[in-house]
């Protein structure tokens, strides 16, 4: 057990001893009054009873009434119903000889309102008598120390003990209640930390409803978001040695072909010139998306016209377009400035990396088309890029944003690493923005592009077509 159970464990049992012990001395200081005078007086319903009858007789009868009662009552009742009556002077009214010690502690307990009442006084005509039942009178029993047998008086420190026994064992309970957790916690953490990734605490404290359960439930979802992460590297690290072959194989065979056929040696520097180009492409899309995954995207500190920029990214797509008999057009409200805080050049990756992929799998003779305009209630810029191909499998859409994936439909349209989308996903989401994708009814695939504004704008809405 570690020490957080024994502070747990402590904290609570010193609280309850301290909390029992303080309610022990309420009792006792409350009862102070009655032991100081329970070696004089008898304390029993029947004695208050008594000297209550003896009070009420002397205070409506007077004393003549009152003396014959405790006469008759001093020949002729039991010994713990004998009542006492003292004046101002302290003479007893049958004369019976009473300490004036014991009249004192009799008159104090009196002026301090002790309950029960043991000793009452009454008033009857301007005299004043105080009724009381003495321990010490004129039978041989009232001189007993005490009126409780002694098997009673020993029991009280099994209750103490017992006290301290059943707060030791609540306080032991919720201690393991609330250190139980953090054990779990505690080994977990190094589960973690040795690599063990499928480690789950919620199943253990699942059945608890506070925030402790709430810390589990963190913690899972922490240790899942690392699963998925190293899961994604290591996959990120066996893709990319994976497209890393092929050129490099590429490139040994043009290195062989060079050494064998020197008369060709050119047609092979441009061999190996050309696949140069595309390892450093790979490279460099593989570097910005390390970038953007690990959030160390460049900041967007620029204002950025958006409808000019992606005006320049449909004029360099046309160039393409053209070369492979297709086509791009865009419509937009040509009246907006629409602004938002971008980095300008991640931005316009995105936005080419989206238009063109749509280029590469529309068919030829057919038209990409990209449309962008604002909504007014949500003050965002909405962007949408539709081409004419064959779209994607319901369940490829989300995968087509993971690097390295294509969608099993399209075949091989395009001899591509699959890393575009994945860039333009991850470029959109460090601008606040969201990317979609979805098959369009009438065929094709739409990319949906939604961007915030910096302020409002003025100008009107124009809807895609």
């Amino acid at each position: 057990m570690g020490r957080l159970f024994w502070k747990i464990l402590l904290t609570f049992w010193l609280t309850l001893v301290v909390a029992g012990g303080t309610a022990a001395l309420a009792v006792w200081w409350h009862h102070r009054a009655l032991q100081s005078v329970a070696e004089d007086v008898v304390i029993r319903p029947s004695s208050i009873l008594s000297v209550q009858a003896a009070a009420n007789t002397f205070r409506f009868g007077g004393a003549d009434a009152v003396y014959n009662m405790l006469l008759e009552q001093s020949q002729e009742a039991p010994e713990n119903l004998q009542v006492y009556a003292v004046d101002r002077n302290n003479k007893e009214l049958l004369g019976r000889e009473i300490p004036s010690v014991v009249l004192e502690r009799i008159r104090n307990s009196i002026a301090l309102n002790v309950t029960p009442p043991i000793a009452r006084s009454a008033t009857f005509q301007n005299q004043e008598l105080i009724f009381f039942a003495p321990l010490s009178g004129q039978f041989p029993e009232f001189k007993k120390p005490n009126r409780l047998p002694p098997r009673y008086r020993d029991l009280t420190w099994p209750w103490y003990l017992s006290g301290l026994i059943v707060s030791f064992i609540s306080s032991f309970l919720l201690a393991w209640h609330f250190s139980k957790p953090v054990r779990l916690l505690r080994k977990a953490f190094k589960s973690i930390a040795q690599g063990d990734l499928n480690t789950r605490i919620s199943p253990e404290i699942g059945w608890r409803r506070d925030e402790i359960a709430d810390l589990g439930n963190d913690f899972d979802h922490m240790a899942s978001q690392l699963q998925t992460l190293m899961t994604s590297q290591r996959r990120l690290l066996h893709d990319v040695s994976h497209e890393l072959r092929s050129p490099l194989a590429r490139l040994q065979v043009s290195i062989g072909l060079a050494r064998q056929q020197p008369e060709q040696t050119q047609a092979t520097l441009d061999r190996i010139e050309h696949e140069a180009e595309r390892l450093d492409k790979l490279v460099g899309e593989v570097l910005t998306l390390s970038r953007l995954e690990a959030g160390v995207a460049p900041s967007t500190d620029e204002y950025v016209d958006v409808l000019e920029l992606l005006d320049t990214v449909v004029d360099d797509a046309r160039f393409e377009a053209s070369a492979l008999n297709r086509s791009v057009v865009l419509h937009s409200s040509d009246d907006d400035n629409l602004i938002i805080p971008a980095h300008g050049e991640l931005l316009y990756r995105a936005l080419e990396n989206v238009v063109r992929n749509a280029i590469h799998h529309t068919p030829p003779e057919t038209t990409v088309t990209v449309t962008a305009y604002q909504n007014k209630v949500t003050n965002t810029l909405h962007i949408t890029v539709d081409d004419q191909g064959s779209g994607v499998h319901p369940e490829d859409i989300e995968l087509i944003f993971e690097p390295f994936q294509r969608s099993s439909k399209t075949g091989n349209v395009r001899q591509g690493y699959g890393l575009g989308l994945a860039i333009a996903r991850r470029a959109i989401d460090s601008h606040g923005g969201s990317i979609q994708a979805s098959n369009r009814p009438e065929g094709g695939l739409r990319i949906s592009i939604e961007l915030p504004l910096l302020v409002r704008q003025v100008s009107e809405q124009l809807e895609p077509k």
